[in-house]
């Protein structure tokens, strides 16, 4: 549910009572609320998993760029000096 006033949303998770009590723990710790600990965390998750696919995706264009004979086809002139 989008609130009006403030440009969050509300999203309600049952975790394991055990990862409740650990995430109080750490949310002491760090003087941050709880809510604040889990925006961290999926802040965290969110930006491995756009790393993971971007690795995903520059080893899928170097196989095409060694596998198409098109791409590849001005590599000979990369060592030519041009007047």
């Amino acid at each position: 549910m989008l609130n009006a006033n403030r440009s969050v949303e509300r999203v309600t998770i049952s975790v394991p009572h055990e990862l409740a009590s650990e995430v109080d723990s750490c949310s002491a710790e760090l003087s941050v609320s709880r809510s604040e600990l889990y925006k961290m965390a999926m802040e965290s998750f969110l930006a491995q998993q756009r790393r993971e696919r971007l690795k995903l995706i520059v080893a899928e264009m170097a196989e095409e760029y060694r596998t198409d004979k098109q791409l590849t086809a001005l590599t000979d002139l990369d060592g030519e000096e041009f007047v």
